[in-house]
């Protein structure tokens, strides 16, 4: 029999060849002899930075397996749960307590093993991502689970923040949100941990949290829940809050604006199809106005006509802030006040008033009227010279 030519290739071909292969016949490649499996195993372990989940028994199974080589489970850093909403965990039964919530779920085994596998052998495994796409309804049969029988995308929530809590698992991105994909309720807070906020485990692993995304219609009863996943990241770099327009969403920001421990080290913030006040956004920006990068706002209402005046006169008080990313901002009564716009601000001409951006073709005047001004007497407190 001819003896393959194959493991006598230069690394750099190996790698190419590698990179060309389809997932299922470059695993076939690492397993063809020892030999191949050193030459292609980090490549293929490349393919796993993101690991997607459905917490059925054959995704946590596939994701063991992974946990058990000691070179592939050094890449996984991301756990990815985009099932169809109505096919999560739907292998097995899920059993509720009366207040709603799943039962116990660290007693079912796989959840377990799961749980320790993120915490002893998935080291670099500290973001999570949960946004489910959507999946048209199956035709109800008698077979049919009912919806308390299967998970849904809080118990997904529920799981991981429990063992988050649990092992106090220091994470650095959790993204939490419908976006395009969300089609259920969301944020169903009878679904969720009780006293999560108060769990000293929890806290200790919100507190190294880098990246908050959250996309949810803001309710009376889910406000202050997550008014507290917020406050208790002082480590935030990144938010993204996508929270609804609506009246409840101005008095949210209002708030959160005058917390006491509002993140003050937030390199981008991005707010898009909510509701906010100018004073209360000025407010926000001017906490991580050491480290702002970058601000991006699309869909926003509530904003006063003069606000960006006012921000374009601070703009010497952030020295970091690059770039600033507008899209389809209204004012009261449903004014348009500006359109798809980016301005990126370079170092050496930054902070010097209304020049950059209006460089970058923002024609603040069009967008600025006195009676729109904002009471700058209310920016006292947040260390600004105005």
């Amino acid at each position: 029999m001819a003896q393959s030519s194959l493991p006598s290739l230069p690394l750099e071909i190996f790698e190419m060849i590698c990179d060309e292969l389809p997932t299922p016949d470059l695993a076939a490649l690492v397993g063809t002899c020892c030999h191949t499996y050193h030459r292609t195993i980090h490549r293929f372990a490349q393919r796993y930075v993101e690991v997607y989940l459905d917490f059925s028994d054959t995704s946590l199974n596939h994701l063991h397996a992974i946990s058990q080589n000691h070179i592939m489970r050094q890449y996984v850093q991301r756990l990815v749960v985009m099932a169809p909403e109505p096919y999560l965990g739907r292998d097995r039964p899920w059993h509720r307590t009366a207040a709603g919530h799943l039962r116990n779920p660290r007693d079912i085994s796989s959840i377990r093993r799961f749980r320790d596998d993120l915490v002893h052998r998935l080291v670099n495994c500290r973001s999570f991502i949960i946004s489910p796409i959507p999946s048209p309804e199956p035709e109800p049969s008698e077979t049919e689970p009912s919806r308390d029988d299967h998970l849904v995308p809080d118990d997904v929530a529920y799981i991981l923040w429990d063992i988050i809590a649990d092992a106090s698992l220091p994470i650095k991105l959790f993204w939490y949100g419908k976006g395009m994909n969300y089609t259920s309720e969301t944020m169903d807070i009878k679904r969720l941990p009780k006293h999560l906020i108060g769990n000293a485990g929890f806290r200790a692993s919100w507190m190294q949290l880098e990246n908050l995304h959250l996309e949810h219609e803001l309710t009376p009863y889910n406000f202050s829940f997550l008014l507290d996943l917020i406050l208790h990241g002082p480590a935030l770099r990144k938010l993204y809050l996508s929270l609804g327009p609506s009246d409840l969403a101005m008095e949210f920001f209002a708030e959160l604006a005058r917390s006491e421990t509002l993140p003050g080290m937030l390199e981008r913030l991005t707010l898009a199809f909510t509701t906010i006040q100018a004073d209360d956004l000025l407010r926000i920006l001017c906490a991580s106005r050491l480290s702002l990068r970058r601000l991006d706002l699309s869909g926003v209402t509530g904003l006063s006509t003069g606000w960006l005046a006012v921000l374009s006169s601070l703009l010497g008080e952030f020295p970091h802030l690059e770039t600033i990313e507008l899209d389809t901002l209204y004012g009261g009564e449903g004014v348009t006040l500006s359109t798809a716009t980016t301005c990126g601000l370079s170092q050496k001409g930054f902070g010097r008033g209304r020049g950059s951006l209006e460089e970058m073709g923002m024609k603040l005047v069009d967008l600025t009227s006195q009676g729109g001004m904002l009471d700058l007497s209310k920016m006292q407190g947040t260390g600004l010279t105005i």
